[in-house]
């Protein structure tokens, strides 16, 4: 298991990422907290709207997975990827790419999960409500 994350087989990702839920923990609004701190620094040259906190570790009481969802909203007249590159030149992990939005993980590590795990959403100023909007 010494290879990079990019090099391991799906069976290997699955071993070392098991996906489990585990009872609410207040430490994930600390965590959320901390990495909107870090992020309005790291982003503060670009066309940020708003950062959320989304997803089951947002909603009090409920068992989620121990990642914290984050939400990145760029204006709708700025260039995504120029924002994404700039996260991603700061130690975050692309995951996938669509039109209309990208995803980063922090976290993840050739030994499995870090204490802090997070997955991030950069996407233009109302795209993931319109998302929501049609799955309803």
């Amino acid at each position: 298991m010494g290879n990079e994350l990019s090099q391991m087989s799906l069976d290997e990702l699955w071993d070392l990422f098991p996906v489990a839920l585990v009872a609410h923990n207040d430490k994930w609004k600390l965590f959320y907290d901390e990495i909107e701190t870090d992020l309005k620094s790291i982003l503060s040259g670009c066309r940020i709207e708003r950062i959320s906190h989304i997803g089951s570790t947002a909603i009090s009481g409920i068992w989620a997975k121990d990642i914290v969802d984050v939400l990145i909203e760029v204006s709708k007249d700025s260039d995504i990827e120029d924002t994404a590159r700039v996260i991603e030149n700061n130690g975050f992990i692309r995951m996938s790419v669509a039109a209309d939005r990208i995803s980063f993980n922090r976290g993840y590590t050739t030994k499995g999960f870090a204490d802090k795990v997070f997955m991030f959403i950069f996407a233009m100023l109302g795209i993931m409500m319109s998302c929501i909007l049609e799955i309803t």
